[in-house]
């Protein structure tokens, strides 16, 4: 009798058809990858978010002593849940505002890059000479190394900056501006950060302006609809899913994007634009608490994914299968 091998001692795998049992076959090398960079990740950061991990049990995390839920109560500012009235802890005042400020940039950020990206898809889906080398021109900030772009743009930020200087030529502004502190912090990372991913989002509007059939826009036109009318009923409508799309994944890259933030505005960034990500890294590391910094990890995995399931529930499957409650 030939001996069974790993899968065929598992009930659900002895059910499946050949056909399923080779397509899991492929699948594993990818199952196998995101277990190991995902999975195991995630599962090893929640362990230690219940755990007092700091510079004592760094080598030894497992010896470190079961806290339970201390470190997201501290975290989020709750001292205790005895009274009535909780008392905010310093963290937990900085952390949330840190919460807000990722929300801010995530939807700015959305907001630019919609706009850019639809602008140019736009203006490539239309037939004119030197479409092709305008095409390659607007992808170069995605093509580009992006700490690489968002060091130029750090350097044009500063006060001796081209940006700077051409305000102050042109009569804009009396006196350069500070743009990488204080209020005009969190505009000068959004701007850069979209910089650098809007012809992402060209690309994906390109592509549903091209899967549009041209027979809606003649249709429209019989029915005396103008440049604005077919913009309006007809494009936006058919760019609604792959716009689901884009939304959904904006929101969740910019939501945890490091690089960004830690090149624009360095390791000790304004209050106005430390977001969390940085934070969490600045505390964590700074302070050698690691279970702490795990607790927060997890607050903002939580909401990155709540945001996505509301999303995904509301818009995404409406706009696109037409499956939503």
């Amino acid at each position: 009798m030939p001996s069974l091998g790993i899968g065929d001692r598992l009930p659900f795998y002895r059910r499946l058809s050949g056909g399923q049992r080779f397509a899991y076959r492929l699948l594993l090398p990818a199952l196998a990858a995101m277990t190991i960079v995902h999975f195991i990740p995630i599962l090893w950061g929640l362990t230690i978010s219940t755990m007092g991990v700091d510079l004592t049990y760094a080598s030894h995390w497992y010896d470190a002593p079961f806290v339970g839920l201390d470190h997201f109560r501290y975290v989020l500012g709750i001292e205790n849940f005895d009274d009535v009235l909780v008392s905010d802890t310093v963290v937990g005042e900085r952390y949330r505002n840190a919460l807000k400020n990722s929300v801010i940039f995530s939807v700015g950020t959305l907001v630019v890059t919609y706009v850019l990206g639809l602008t140019a898809a736009l203006v490539l889906n239309q037939k004119f000479k030197g479409r092709f080398v305008a095409r390659t021109l607007l992808l170069l900030p995605w093509v580009a190394p992006v700490v690489v772009s968002l060091y130029v743009w750090r350097m044009m930020f500063t006060q001796q900056g081209i940006i700077n200087q051409t305000l102050l030529t042109i009569g804009l502004i009396d006196e350069p501006m500070f743009f990488l502190i204080g209020d005009n912090s969190m505009w000068a990372l959004i701007f850069a950060h979209s910089w650098t991913q809007f012809p992402l989002v060209m690309i994906f509007l390109y592509a549903g302006l091209q899967s549009i059939p041209k027979q809606l826009y003649e249709a429209a036109a019989i029915d005396g609809a103008g440049r604005w009318g077919k913009f309006r009923y007809v494009t936006m409508p058919q760019l609604k899913p792959v716009s689901a799309v884009i939304v959904l994944l904006m929101l969740l890259w910019t939501m945890i994007n490091y690089t960004a933030p830690f090149v624009l505005l360095g390791g000790a960034p304004p209050k106005q634009a430390n977001v969390a990500i940085l934070y969490i890294e600045n505390y964590a590391f700074g302070n050698s608490q690691f279970g702490r910094g795990a607790a927060m990890s997890v607050v903002l995995f939580l909401i990155a994914m709540v945001m996505a399931m509301v999303y995904y529930r509301y818009l995404f499957d409406d706009e696109t299968t037409g499956a939503g409650a």
